[in-house]
């Protein structure tokens, strides 16, 4: 197959979709498909990509509010002669910004099958940017602009549920996997902790995503204030971003920032704490859980749509009681309070997670990139 993937973020950027995409062009080229990537620009270097993977990269700004997000600057003139060049079987667009809205009218123009993926809760977002106001408009162009493909590819049944309200169709499940190799409990290490500053006997609460506003981490420094006995332990945020300065005015001396961390440092990190928090409630998945999972990790979180399809309530993890940082408090409190009952979930988690497989994830979606490809579509699907 040729198919070209449209998106505002990949790598070297650090995300949850740029991360998907990685996997997802490799395991494409890994098949002896032929893969274009439409892409911004970026200034740092990215990683070694497979011999057989073409980028058309557009230089733009980026998103105010998200940086990880930029906007090339490109007409749906402009991609109908890349779309050419290089004459794609099927276009997948994974974001809705200036450069997925050009690929949709290109695309469509040329006649070339198009799926979307739907990533990132952006109406939501907009609340903690002070920009609310615009929400309904944002809701009616998702729906829109999805509804203009083929088929939207949803991380979870809960996802799916939401945007099948909200009037989307076509949707379609797909999931995310893991690896399970690199992310393990064999992992840990008492150097690593040493290096923070972690005492032997203090356990360890970590989070690992972007410190920014839609992920809810200001209600997490609240949670760390109300917890009994908190000076037993330590909550170690890994990962950076533009709230860090503040949450770091607001936080006492039991917390970590650790910023980023790649590669095997970060999964030795995961498998050095004892408990995963996750406090967002905007997340359409939460990688994240799937590898604190993997390294033994059992998960709070609140049982909203994305964390709310991946952990097992009582099995691999809880959910807070109720959306504020006092349920939160009391779900870390009550596993902290319970070795036993946390070691059982951390292995419970471990085993869960090595059944999410990348692999056969990724299989089924190219198969459905084949059926799509084979079947003609006789409904118009104008942008």
């Amino acid at each position: 197959m040729r198919i070209s993937v449209v998106s505002e973020t990949f790598i070297p950027q650090v995300n949850g979709v740029s991360r998907t995409l990685d996997r997802l062009v490799r395991h494409l080229t890994s098949q002896g498909d032929r893969v274009q990537v439409v892409i911004p620009r970026y200034r740092e270097t990215a990683p070694l990509l497979p011999k057989n993977l073409e980028k058309s990269e557009w230089d733009g700004p980026s998103l105010p509010f998200y940086p990880e997000v930029r906007l090339p600057l490109v007409t749906p003139a402009g991609l109908r002669q890349t779309f050419k060049a290089f004459a794609p079987q099927l276009v997948h667009i994974a974001t809705e910004g200036p450069l997925g809205w050009s690929a949709l009218k290109a695309a469509h123009d040329l006649g070339v099958p198009i799926v979307s993926s739907y990533h990132t809760n952006f109406p939501q977002y907009l609340a903690n940017y002070r920009l609310g106001f615009l929400e309904k408009t944002a809701w009616r162009y998702l729906c829109r602009f999805h509804n203009a493909t083929r088929m939207t590819f949803c991380p979870t049944p809960s996802i799916r549920d939401r945007l099948l309200e909200r009037g989307f169709r076509d949707l379609e499940l797909w999931s995310r996997g893991v690896d399970s190799l690199q992310f393990n409990p064999l992992n840990r290490d008492e150097v690593v902790r040493r290096e923070l500053g972690i005492d032997p006997q203090e356990k360890v609460i970590a989070y690992v995503g972007r410190l920014a506003a839609e992920k809810n981490l200001e209600m997490l420094l609240e949670s760390w204030r109300l917890l009994p006995g908190r000076e037993k332990y330590r909550l170690l945020l890994i990962g950076d971003g533009p709230l860090r300065p503040r949450l770091e005015r607001c936080a006492d001396s039991g917390v970590i920032f650790a910023g980023y961390w790649y590669g095997y440092e970060l999964a030795r990190l995961y498998a050095s704490a004892d408990l995963f928090v996750f406090p967002s409630l905007s997340d359409t998945f939460g990688n994240v859980i799937l590898e604190a999972m993997a390294s033994g990790l059992p998960v709070v979180a609140f049982q909203v749509p994305g964390p709310g399809d991946i952990l097992r309530e009582g099995e691999t993890g809880m959910f807070a009681g109720r959306i504020d940082a006092e349920g939160l408090a009391r779900a870390m409190h009550s596993l902290l309070s319970q070795p036993e009952r946390m070691r059982t979930m951390g292995v419970n988690a471990r085993r869960y997670a090595e059944r999410q497989n990348w692999k056969d994830i990724l299989e089924h979606l190219r198969h459905t990139y084949q059926t799509i490809i084979a079947t003609p579509s006789h409904r118009s699907h104008r942008p």
